[in-house]
């Protein structure tokens, strides 16, 4: 890919990391563009989720959208799947 193409990614990878932090007031997490794997890393602590830049390339161009929504539903999955606090009540 294009080095035009990658310097737009790292500015969405930052975006998108961005909005997780302001809106949905997450900390820890980050997203960075991968270069040489054409991916972006998802990382959280010591975990890491990686998606392919290739799987968002469609006809008509990246679609940013579809992997912010993509990241964004990862994240949100991940919070659902912490252990409670034992003094927090049940839903």
């Amino acid at each position: 890919m294009s080095s035009e193409w990658a310097q737009e990614a790292e500015r969405q990878a930052k975006a998108i990391t961005r909005d997780l932090i302001e809106v949905g007031r997450v900390k820890g997490f980050r997203v960075a563009y991968q270069k040489r794997e054409a991916r972006f890393a998802l990382r959280a602590g010591t975990m890491t989720a990686y998606f392919s830049a290739h799987a968002y390339d469609t006809p008509r161009g990246m679609d940013w959208l579809q992997l912010r929504i993509d990241i964004l539903m990862h994240v949100r999955r991940g919070l659902q799947l912490e252990p409670r606090d034992a003094s927090a009540p049940a839903p």
